[in-house]
């Protein structure tokens, strides 16, 4: 479409003037100086050497005009039709070219004179020309001196409401007007002089800039959208800004929402950018809150993302779920936080679907539902799963979120009288039964399995080349997005926690060992700790160097270990959040088929950033590692989440007690089951009931099984307990215990601060060491008794074993049985 075919329809209300008003006031004054603005004229001249709005010049003597892009000559339109005539060799002409007209106007040479020169072979105005002339005298020079000449005052400006320079006949044109009024009128004799007037652009010159004849808030809309643009190192091309001034003026709009742009042009870009700034910067969350669909933004939740509410049929519905949400905000930490708050909306719009179905009011009257409501919901959940449409996770995923939902706006006072929703039944909510049990998994869970993590890592050397959406070209990643999923594999930490890492992330320990100090964004916990291999850091020091060289200006502490790629010339800018993303799948795309160890084809899909914070949980389970050092080590609130993150399955689970079932000891280390094959379903069952894990053992005393662990009445003496028993796969922690027992040994004898009983009392006795040595020696004897074979079952069978073991008890902690917490991937 012609963008300069239609006018703009006439304001409808009177906020122009107020918007205007807020968007000056947010306009920075260093952006103004650094944009060469110029208040009384209504115009700006940035620099053309400014980094992000300036030009390449025109190599030509006495020529500012811009050299074409993309061209290998630096001439603008102008220089390089006259090279081209000329026929001459491109240095042979800048040596002797020189600009004749350079477009501008200066000042008249004659002192005094307020007008503007004629042109630049001629600076002197038109009247002190014809002067010159009449007068007789040859030479600039001795003209300007002569006693006759006199100062002129200043003419009209020109009538073209774009132009700030003087008129320069009598018509009220400038030059350069003058000649595009007299092109207009040949080429349309019935133009109207005043629409042209008010729609012609300006004349242009330089970096000039002309916000001349628009309207005060288009004005405002263009500098602050201007400013929110270059904030963000994007680059503003003068001509598609110039284009934009000048499209704006033609169709004579009140605001840059009403202009009309052709697509898929520089200045469509650049108006969608403005727009969407100037939306944010009109906008005040308590406004926002009015609409159906919000800009995150405006509630300091990210650019670009939105939460849309439309999907909600019932008015009080809507208007609920908006409340949760606006009191949900402050309490979220992270960058995903409107995902997070979609959640909820999208499951609300499961219940808004159930009562527009099934009521006949559509549930529009609060008032009026009931318990029956929550239960036809129940089972229209039901039906879906049944028939494919929701998985059952999605089912136990929308059951917690509307029962969540139905209780929180209950405790914020929404049903009380003369609030939105008072009148709402008490019984219209969930009870405990009606969330179903999910269902569980026996699979692998998200954790790759550990033949597909060597194949990726043995191919991650073509992480380096890989090229952006299969463009040519420098690799987009390069060594850095190496580095950063080397150092996702090694490290476990969530994607954004990698991405979003300073420069100085690396420190070491009282004992000198490296540690990565990351930010938590999901539980805004600031400089966390996580002990790392010497090969991670070598990574990062690496990666360090190579950023330190690139910006060697930036302070270190704004610097990003991870800088953008883009719009980040002083690299404190880190990856953005789906970069990486995107770039790590496109380079598994360009992968061959990777195969399980049965040799079926794994699926591609499953392999994501976030797996590999999976399965480095899987590798330190598969180690041993505690599940209470390895939720310190994954940064999780609670075991549950957890053991989440890793997989045992029944079947396994299954082998391994039967494998280790024959090789229980008792505390004086005599053998069980001695006999036994297998153990029965029931017997698994039984086993489970009656006994609970204790940190070297088991412990089958019936009042401690029933609290979990937490309530034995002979205070953990398991030493001397007859319901204790033990197997290998508790050799590590019985080996731990003996240590810690004769440390604990010296330590009180050689304490001077106790009294003889609390001495006594505390410091472990013979007959308890004695015991756990015998009953090692007897454990690691039967061992060495087994044959190759069997010694490998009985390591298979602890590990996984091991895998499945959650032990939290009140009762001292042993130290962690792995050699090491920084557990490296195998190569």
């Amino acid at each position: 479409m012609n963008s300069e075919a239609a006018l703009a329809p006439p304001p409808d209300s009177g906020r122009e003037d107020a918007q205007a008003e807020r968007l000056f006031s947010r306009v920075r004054q260093d952006f103004l100086v650094g944009l060469g603005w110029d208040e009384r004229l209504r115009i700006a001249r940035p620099s053309p050497d400014h980094p992000l709005i300036g030009y390449r010049s025109c190599a030509v003597r006495n020529c500012i005009a811009p050299a074409r892009l993309g061209g290998a000559a630096p001439l603008c339109a102008t220089c390089r039709g006259r090279w081209r005539a000329d026929e001459q060799d491109l240095e042979d002409f800048l040596t002797t070219a020189v600009r004749i007209f350079t477009g501008t106007d200066g000042p008249c040479r004659v002192p005094g004179c307020e007008r503007v020169w004629r042109s630049f072979d001629n600076p002197v105005c038109l009247s002190h020309m014809d002067q010159k002339y009449r007068l007789g005298i040859e030479t600039i020079e001795d003209f300007v001196l002569d006693p006759r000449v006199g100062p002129k005052p200043a003419l009209e400006p020109c009538s073209a409401a774009a132009c700030h320079r003087q008129s320069k006949d009598r018509g009220g044109f400038c030059a350069g007007h003058r000649w595009s009024w007299n092109e207009a009128r040949r080429k349309d004799p019935d133009v109207d002089l005043g629409l042209w007037s008010r729609t012609a652009p300006a004349i242009h010159d330089g970096t000039l800039i002309s916000f001349r004849g628009l309207p005060d808030l288009v004005v405002a809309e263009l500098l602050f959208g201007t400013q929110q643009r270059l904030d963000r190192h994007v680059r503003l091309l003068h001509t598609a800004f110039k284009a934009l001034c000048d499209t704006a003026r033609a169709q004579q709009v009140t605001s840059l929402s009403q202009l009309m742009v052709e697509a898929n042009t520089r200045m469509a870009g650049v108006w969608k950018s403005m727009t969407a700034d100037i939306r944010v910067g009109l906008a005040t969350p308590e406004l926002e809150q009015l609409k159906d669909v919000w800009d995150a933004e405006v509630f300091g939740l990210g650019k670009g993302r939105t939460m849309n509410f439309t999907g909600l049929s019932q008015e009080w519905l809507r208007r609920a779920a908006k409340a949760w949400v606006v009191d949900a905000i402050p309490r979220r930490y992270g960058r995903n936080i409107p995902n997070s708050l979609m959640s909820m909306v999208v499951c609300l719009e499961r219940l808004s679907d159930s009562l527009r179905i099934n009521r006949e009011d559509h549930g529009d009257a609060p008032e009026r539902l009931r318990r029956t409501d929550v239960e036809v919901y129940q089972q229209r959940l039901a039906y879906l799963e049944h028939t494919g449409q929701i998985s059952p996770n999605l089912r136990v995923t929308i059951c917690r979120w509307c029962a969540r939902f139905l209780r929180e706006i209950r405790e914020m006072g929404l049903t009380r009288p003369h609030q939105m929703l008072s009148g709402l039944p008490d019984d219209f909510s969930f009870r405990k039964g009606d969330i179903p049990r999910p269902p569980e998994d026996e699979g692998g869970g998200r954790a790759l399995p550990d033949e597909i993590l060597a194949q990726l890592c043995a191919r991650l050397d073509t992480l380096e080349t890989s090229r952006r959406n299969g463009r040519s070209g420098a690799p987009a990643g390069g060594r850095h997005a190496r580095i950063a999923v080397e150092i996702l594999i090694d490290t476990g930490r969530r994607p954004d926690e990698v991405q979003k890492l300073p420069w100085d992330c690396l420190e070491t320990d009282a004992d000198g060992k490296h540690v990565l100090v990351y930010t938590d964004f999901k539980n805004n916990r600031l400089r966390c700790q996580l002990p790392i291999p010497d090969t991670s850091a070598s990574m990062i020091r690496e990666q360090r160097d190579r950023v330190r060289g690139r910006f060697p200006d930036t302070p270190t502490d704004q610097l990003a270990l991870f800088p953008n790629p883009n719009f980040n010339p002083d690299g404190t800018k880190p990856y953005r959040s789906m970069f990486l993303s995107q770039l790590h799948r496109e380079w598994l795309n360009t992968m061959p088929p990777l195969l399980t160890a049965a040799g079926e084809e794994f699926d591609k899909a499953r392999i994501t950033l976030y797996a590999y914070r999976h399965s480095y949980a899987q590798r330190h389970a598969d180690a041993g590692t505690p599940v209470d050092v390895l939720r310190e080590l994954m940064g999780h609130k609670t075991l549950g989440t957890t053991q989440t993150y890793y997989r045992v399955s029944e079947k396994r689970t299954r082998q391994a007690v039967d494998r280790l079932v024959t090789l229980q000891f008792d505390r004086h280390g005599g053998q069980l089951w001695d006999e036994a094959k297998a153990l029965l379903d029931h017997e698994h069952t039984r086993m489970r009931i009656g006994q609970v894990a204790v940190p070297f053992g088991i412990c089958a005393e019936p009042s401690n099984v029933k609290a979990g662990g937490h309530a034995c009445p002979f205070r953990f003496r398991c030493l001397g307990c007859d319901h204790f028993r033990t197997d290998p796969s508790y050799l590590p922690d019985l080996r731990t215990y003996l240590d810690t027992l004769l440390r604990d040994r010296e330590r009180l004898a050689a304490a001077t601060e106790l009294d003889a009983w609390a001495r006594a009392e505390a410091t472990p006795s013979e007959e308890e060491i004695s015991r756990l040595r015998r009953l090692i020696r007897r454990v690691e004897s039967n061992l060495d008794a087994l044959t190759d074979e069997e010694r490998e079952e009985i390591r298979q069978a602890t590990t996984a074993l091991r895998r499945s073991r959650a032990v939290q008890l009140g009762m001292p902690t042993l130290r962690p049985t792995a050699g090491g917490l920084p557990l490296e991937r195998e190569a």
